[in-house]
């Protein structure tokens, strides 16, 4: 084997070394950069929670910011009875229907708030809908809390999506009304 053919053996390994080496490095960027994204993604976090609250003072469905980054809200949905409803009319005449006009409370008693396309800060807390306790209030609680659905869907700053029911787990979705 001549000189020239040992050198030309030995430059070619060393590209070959190098290429390893530089392919390594690209690769220990590329993993490098992907985890710089997902913790940026994971300090804007939000996590959004529907729940029943059933206290000394009323009864109330609150969706609640739990996680360390603003919640995008799209559109947020209350029904009772597979109803939605989209309006205080709606919900007066839903009143009237459970308890009877004689007994029926109109928007001077209850709280209701529309969060769809909002924001919610983390540990903020929203009342989608409230009432104080009174004979009528108690009464119209005890027949619909059951029959009451809530649920919505949230983005973070990432424009990652969750869609979230009552009492339930966000789930990740691709789109959010």
């Amino acid at each position: 084997m001549s000189q020239q053919a040992g050198a030309n053996r030995n430059g070619i390994i060393l590209s070959i070394v190098e290429i390893v080496y530089s392919m390594s490095a690209l690769g220990v960027t590329v993993f490098e950069v992907t985890s710089l994204q997902d913790q940026q993604k994971a300090s804007v976090w939000p996590y959004l929670e529907i729940s029943r609250n059933y206290s000394g003072q009323g009864y109330e469905i609150r969706v609640a910011n739990k996680g360390i980054g603003p919640a995008l809200v799209g559109d947020v949905e209350i029904s009772l009875r597979g109803k939605t409803i989209n309006s205080s009319n709606d919900l007066d005449q839903i009143i009237i229907d459970t308890l009877g006009p004689e007994r029926a409370f109109s928007y001077d008693t209850y709280r209701a708030r529309d969060v769809s396309k909002q924001v919610i800060a983390p540990g903020e807390t929203a009342i989608l809908f409230g009432v104080p306790w009174t004979a009528d209030t108690r009464e119209f609680v005890n027949v619909t809390a059951s029959t009451i659905e809530a649920g919505g869907c949230f983005c973070s700053v990432y424009d990652d999506c969750w869609s979230v029911k009552i009492e339930d787990i966000p789930v990740p979705t691709e789109t959010c009304r």
